[in-house]
């Protein structure tokens, strides 16, 4: 019984691997958590509440991927011009052509909302890109 009791009140971590920090600013920040006197962990918590809590809401995700799909619908005949290239659409406009996919998928982390795609015929799928290395594919409406 005291076991599960000590269990509701602490707060469970998780550990986690995280790639593609990009070192000069985990070195900076491991610095600044020092002279604060908290943990990484705690630092990266902090960071992470705060891109949650100013992020936006799904509504404006849903938005935002909706007008780039109406985009590539109204504008199908130009980027067909591009055939066998990868684009980048965000914002409601092209953002990028690129040759590969992996160089297109580092360019469009940049955007809080990318359709990434190689233009061939009308994709039937997307990629939203919610920021570095995190995907969410669902079927394009008609």
């Amino acid at each position: 019984m005291l076991i599960s009791m000590f269990n509701m009140i602490t707060t469970v971590k998780k550990q986690v691997l995280i790639r593609g920090i990009d070192e000069d600013v985990y070195r900076k920040a491991k610095s600044a958590a020092a002279l604060q006197g908290i943990t990484m962990g705690a630092a990266v918590s902090d960071a992470l509440r705060g891109w949650v809590a100013n992020g936006q809401t799904g509504d404006d995700i849903q938005r935002e991927v909706k007008q780039n799909v109406e985009y590539v619908k109204a504008h199908w005949d130009d980027l067909k011009r591009h055939k066998g290239k990868v684009v980048v659409i965000s914002g409601r406009k092209l953002q990028g052509v690129f040759s590969s996919y992996e160089e297109a998928r580092r360019f469009s982390s940049r955007f809080k909302v990318a359709l990434t795609f190689v233009v061939d015929k009308i994709p039937q799928t997307r990629e939203l890109e919610l920021g570095p290395d995190l995907e969410v594919q669902r079927q394009i409406q008609s």
